[in-house]
């Protein structure tokens, strides 16, 4: 049986993992920052012939602590540990964030789950990293915790990749550019493309009937969702419903994406607010129980409202003939600078 390298206890560590270089943190989005410090992780780990792991939690100590929901996360709960292990990371510990869990004392809390539960021998940290019982624990309590324990602290500047003067990169500022469309300026911040996932559901079927079939999400996928509008982007198949297996899923298909509430047509009761991607030249795509990934490469266009569904079907051409262009030429720089 194949181990999984995600533990939601210290019990569910592998007793074989070795000693360790842990990094700990809520690593919402895995912007371009947090790589840095996970690049600073893996090369410690590597001079030190350690085992590079992280510690976070989910969900967000501040939806717990403080109000649920706020801020609202830039990726889902899997998606932030794919990427994580994406990031080159042999294991991640993922605890679940309880009033309880907030009770442990910085003391406790480095005993438990850093000592004793992966076997820390490197701790990297940023110089203003918090930790235990009301944030009591600082870096330099860990520093002390570190020589009562025998692990060695290592202090990485909040600074981005290119090193110093590049600024600090934060989820909240790639938050608000999503909040505000600008998905190539949040590209900029994560180091690469906003995603959102969610299992695709049955909609009101009015793109089938108009020639332009949607794949919809529902309600709350995991992930931000940007701004109302119409984006070009891609879209991937990461789980298939049991119904669809050998058909081969897609990956990377491109997509023409639109979020609204779809003004053009009148509904009963509150307008509902949907992510739909149109997966271009798929008309027959049955997709309805996969999961799929959308992945948001530019803007387009807002939100319009059109006085009559063929004035609505042009502007879907002439959407669809934009995101071409588009991927194409992001494509093209893609390849330039590879």
């Amino acid at each position: 049986m194949t181990r999984t390298p995600i533990w939601h206890s210290v019990q569910d560590v592998p007793v074989d993992l070795g000693a360790t270089a842990v990094s700990i943190g809520n690593y919402d989005g895995i912007h371009r920052g947090h790589r840095y410090v996970l690049d600073q992780l893996l090369r410690h780990a590597e001079t030190r012939s350690l085992t590079p792991v992280a510690l976070t939690f989910w969900p967000h100590p501040r939806h717990v602590m403080g109000t649920p929901g706020d801020p609202p996360l830039l990726t889902g709960h899997s998606d932030r540990d794919r990427l994580l292990l994406l990031a080159g990371l042999h294991g991640v510990l993922d605890l679940e964030f309880t009033r309880d869990f907030a009770l442990y004392s910085p003391e406790d809390f480095v005993r438990v789950f850093l000592v004793e539960g992966l076997g820390a021998k490197c701790v990297v940290l940023g110089e203003d990293a918090l930790f235990g019982r009301a944030n009591a624990g600082t870096i330099d309590t860990m520093r002390e915790l570190g020589r009562t324990y025998d692990f060695e602290v290592v202090t990485v500047a909040d600074l981005g990749p290119e090193g110093e003067g590049s600024g600090r990169i934060s989820s909240s500022a790639i938050r608000g550019a999503l909040l505000a469309g600008d998905v190539e300026g949040a590209a900029e911040g994560l180091g690469r493309f906003h995603t959102v996932s969610d299992v695709v559901h049955h909609g009101y079927q009015r793109g089938r009937d108009l020639g332009f079939p949607t794949a919809n999400l529902g309600p709350s996928p995991a992930g931000l969702i940007p701004a109302d509008g119409v984006y070009a982007g891609h879209l991937t198949v990461v789980d298939q419903d049991p119904g669809h297996l050998g058909t081969a899923p897609l990956t990377g298909a491109p997509a023409t994406i639109s979020i609204g509430t779809n003004p053009t047509f009148e509904v009963d009761g509150a307008p509902r607010r949907t992510v739909e991607a149109y997966v271009h030249g798929a008309h027959d795509l049955d997709l309805y129980g996969d999961t799929v990934r959308i992945e948001f490469v530019a803007f387009q266009r807002p939100t319009l409202k059109f006085d009559s569904v063929e004035s609505l079907v042009d502007q879907m051409e002439r959407d669809v003939e934009v995101t071409r262009r588009t991927l194409d030429a992001e494509s093209s720089r893609s390849a330039t600078a590879d």
